[in-house]
């Protein structure tokens, strides 16, 4: 079986970090067995989350290349029916979402004081009881530094919004009208949308880019169409992992 080391679930959300709701979405609709466990990022090979330890005992990081790997190694389930021009408008849909869109996101949670007070109430459960301070300040500062690396910490707050906007507003013509973005079945790609789709309109926090995704009806019907299917029942081996024994931050 499939160990998925990931973050936590949190406000309806089986993750709150998007790349690893992603990899735990890829691997419902493709049906693979898996098991959730605590996500530490320094012992990832990314030094990152999600990582997984594969049945042959290989340790991978990058939701991806997971991804990839696991689609050639189990047939194609997802993507095998895919032209190139759908691969294309895929790729081109995946990077908007992890390297911009996943980035305006993170501002609402990360460089808000709302936002903040928010996920330092999620993760405070499940942080070392001693040293739990500490690692809430290297989780926070990592991400502001990450977010000022990137670029989106350098921006104002309406530009930060207006970034994240022209994002959804573009996935939102994308998918149009149909069940998911190329057909009436999922790819891997679907999985990148739910990821980020969830993560953003289930945040509790009111802020303008939360809102403005809220208005984008297919959007949101998107979301519950997956929940719905993929997601009412989480996995009775995922859901004990989790509860028993908690996970760590990523956002």
């Amino acid at each position: 079986m499939i160990q998925v080391f990931a973050s936590i679930a949190a406000f309806g959300v089986a993750d709150v970090s998007p790349p690893c709701l992603k990899l735990l979405t890829y691997l419902e609709m493709a049906n693979l067995p898996y098991q959730v466990r605590p996500g530490d990022p320094r012992k990832g090979p990314t030094k990152k989350i999600p990582y997984v330890k594969l049945e042959d005992r290989r340790t991978m990081g990058d939701s991806g290349f997971i991804i990839e790997l696991l689609e050639e190694t189990n047939g194609h389930k997802l993507d095998g029916r895919l032209t190139p021009s759908e691969r294309a408008t895929g790729h081109l849909v995946r990077r908007t979402i992890e390297e911009s869109l996943y980035w305006s996101a993170a501002s609402t949670r990360w460089l808000t004081d709302d936002g903040v007070a928010e996920m330092k109430r999620v993760f405070t459960p499940v942080l070392p009881p001693v040293m739990g301070g500490l690692v809430w300040n290297i989780i926070k500062g990592g991400m502001k530094k990450s977010s000022w690396g990137q670029g989106i910490a350098r921006h104002s707050p309406d530009h930060r919004i207006a970034i994240g906007k022209a994002d959804l507003d573009a996935l939102s013509v994308t998918l149009g009208a149909g069940p998911y973005l190329f057909g009436s079945e999922p790819t891997s790609y679907d999985a990148s949308l739910f990821a980020i789709v969830a993560n953003l309109t289930r945040f509790p926090v009111k802020n303008p880019l939360t809102d403005y995704a809220r208005t984008l009806e297919n959007l949101v019907a998107f979301r519950d169409r997956v929940e719905e299917r993929f997601w009412k029942e989480p996995r009775p081996a995922a859901a004990k992992t989790r509860a028993s024994e908690g996970a760590a931050a990523s956002p």
